[in-house]
């Protein structure tokens, strides 16, 4: 709700802000609730609702707000086409949580569409990105963006879960993940010497794009995918008791 007020305040990097603060939460609040054995179908339920509103209804309002209500202001009827594009997003958001909870949360190698907390990631990075720069963002840009990002959070592109744990975790990928870590580590270091918007959309990027090249990859070498079907034929009764996390 404080990026949704801060978004409406025309305070759109202290929104971007909070938006990011509610991702590193949701990131610790399933840890949370099984250390302090409070897990149950009722916080599942409540999390996903805490999941639409910052990652999902307050995201649209930080785009609306942020460029597109002034196209409005001047008599230009890309405001209206604005407010369309922030609907379809938490449209897309609120399906995006419930396919999760209903098919998907005992899915444990891939998430099958873009997480909302990603999509969230992506616009509020944007915003920060943008205003790093002090770029006037036209809307055929943002909107493409924020369209995109809502069809990747409905389509059955798959994003990784638990097979990039066992990546990081495998023995055989040491040397070269710890090269990779050094490479990150110096960049990081120093974009952060001068805000961390540098980062953060280009890694916002690169998540999203991830699910598109490997689709891209199992198409041109024919590798064989989990249909959305199978998935979808879990029972809502198996679904895990516990808070559902980066849906």
């Amino acid at each position: 709700m404080a990026g949704i007020l801060a978004g409406i305040d025309g305070k759109y990097t202290i929104a971007a802000y909070y938006i990011l603060g509610a991702i590193i939460f949701d990131m610790l609040d399933g840890t949370v609730a099984k250390l302090t054995k409070s897990v149950s179908e009722f916080g599942k339920q409540l999390d996903s609702l805490c999941d639409l509103v910052s990652f999902g209804a307050a995201p649209a309002v930080l785009i609306y707000t942020a460029y597109l209500a002034e196209e409005r202001a001047v008599g230009s009827p890309v405001g209206h086409y604005g407010a369309i594009m922030a609907i379809i997003y938490v449209i897309c958001g609120a399906l995006r949580l419930a396919r999760f909870n209903v098919y998907q949360a005992e899915v444990r190698d891939y998430f099958t569409g873009l997480p909302i907390p990603g999509a969230a990631l992506t616009v509020a990075s944007f915003v920060l990105f943008a205003d790093y720069w002090q770029l006037h963002v036209a809307f055929w840009v943002l909107g493409p963006m924020t369209l995109g990002v809502a069809y990747l959070m409905v389509s059955t592109v798959h994003y990784p879960k638990d097979r990039m744990r066992s990546f990081i975790l495998s023995p055989k990928n040491a040397i070269r993940l710890l090269f990779l870590c050094a490479v990150l580590l110096a960049v990081v270091h120093r974009a952060l010497q001068f805000s961390a918007a540098l980062i953060l959309f280009p890694v916002a990027l690169g998540y999203v794009a991830y699910g598109l090249i490997d689709r891209v990859v199992g198409w041109v070498t024919k590798r064989p995918a989990e249909s959305f079907i199978n998935v979808g034929n879990v029972s809502p009764s198996r679904a895990p008791q516990g808070n559902s996390t980066n849906s």
